[in-house]
């Protein structure tokens, strides 16, 4: 995780977000619709500058951003002292965040959240591996009891009630795993 360390010039919003991030790590990817991604906002707030200068270099370069995803601006309500207030934000998946920061002049900042967000993509992709493993694993032990059903009760010459509802209740699980290693078309 990172961890910010100062504030530069922010509006008390950005603030009071960085010294909650003083605290706290910050995520700086997650997992949606089985892709790792991170925000506009999380890149901000990662090197310490304006939102809205992380929003001109995506208007600015939009076409090469396109070249690695489409790209999604999307509103965000949020609270100040004046009420509730909205603001628009670019969900990037890991190319595109990559492109990002080569737009990002070096300084030891941007290097230190350059590699911060690197580890952050990695840890979050070896994350989803690791669960596409899990479920992996589980549909194999699942289709080997019951073919270790099937034997069974071919072995008994019959095949008797206790297999079928077996059988029912290993089909429906084995189903049910294959769905959850399918990725989401639908959201």
């Amino acid at each position: 995780m990172f961890y910010m360390r100062s504030a530069f010039r922010l509006n008390t919003t950005q603030k009071e977000l960085i010294m909650n991030a003083m605290l706290k790590p910050i995520a700086i990817v997650k997992v949606e619709n089985g892709e790792p991604m991170t925000t506009t906002l999380q890149i901000a707030l990662g090197l310490g500058i304006q939102h809205a200068t992380v929003i001109k270099l995506v208007r600015t370069y939009m076409p090469d951003f396109q070249e690695f995803g489409r790209v999604r601006f999307k509103i965000q309500s949020f609270e100040t002292n004046g009420g509730t207030q909205e603001r628009k934000f670019v969900p990037l998946n890991e190319q595109q965040a990559t492109f990002l920061m080569t737009l990002m002049r070096n300084s030891p900042r941007v290097i230190e959240f350059k590699k911060a967000l690197v580890k952050a993509f990695f840890e979050t992709r070896e994350f989803i591996r690791s669960q596409d493993q899990s479920y992996n694993n589980i549909h194999n032990k699942l289709s080997l009891q019951l073919d270790l059903a099937k034997s069974d009760a071919s072995l008994a010459g019959s095949v008797s009630g206790s297999y079928r509802k077996k059988r029912d209740l290993l089909m429906t699980a084995i189903t049910e795993v294959e769905r959850l290693m399918q990725p989401c078309l639908f959201d």
